[in-house]
């Protein structure tokens, strides 16, 4: 196990005049094991890094980095690679550019740190309409070529027959690609699918 750097978390509860037992209250923790996490005898997870993260005011990645949890910076990085118009539609940006630190750490946290599969992200811009409760909202999916057990029911990236790719509920899918779509807006439509991957994590 890395080791933590407890200092770092006891200077960080005191700059801001808090102590360890409001910290223990806030993740629902004795005190003690609070106590045995800083001094390296138990595991922070990374549920509690989050948590810990939010209650001082830092980014997560800054707590695993002083918590002495392995980040896998070898990895992919996530990039924002489309946008979601009103219609629902994915239209690739030309150029896929990096996602903000605070939305990078949510998006961690949410999807696993361990997952091997490229993960992208798309942002919805929809000021009018069904998307638009969640204009600036940032969803991530694992590209597929075929059609995952996991999107059917799921509010999912489908790639359509023709090259269209959409965010819709997959309603039912057959072998044969036929298929039925539910729109954000609630119109079904019978399609064709090439693909469908569900949404792993949407960021508001």
């Amino acid at each position: 196990m890395a080791e933590i750097d407890g200092a770092w978390f006891h200077n960080q509860l005191e700059d801001r005049g808090q102590s360890l037992r409001a910290l223990a209250r806030h993740l629902g923790k004795d005190a003690s094991a609070v106590s045995r996490t800083f001094s390296g005898k138990r595991k922070m997870t990374m549920e509690e890094a989050a948590e810990i993260g939010s209650f001082l005011g830092v980014t997560v990645t800054e707590v695993m980095r002083h918590a002495g949890i392995a980040q896998d910076s070898e990895g992919p990085k996530i990039l924002l690679s489309a946008t979601i118009g009103e219609d629902g539609e994915l239209r690739p940006l030309s150029e896929p550019q990096p996602l903000p630190q605070a939305v990078f750490d949510k998006a961690q946290l949410a999807i696993g740190a361990g997952r091997n599969r490229r993960i992208i992200a798309a942002q919805v811009r929809a000021s009018s309409g069904a998307l638009s409760i969640w204009d600036d909202a940032v969803l991530f999916f694992a590209p597929t070529d075929g059609i995952e057990p996991g999107a059917i029911g799921a509010l999912s990236i489908c790639g359509l027959a023709g090259g269209k790719q959409i965010l819709a509920k997959l309603d039912r899918a057959r072998k044969t690609g036929e298929a039925r779509v539910v729109s954000p807006a609630g119109k079904v439509e019978e399609a064709v699918l090439v693909s469908a991957t569900p949404v792993l994590a949407l960021i508001p």
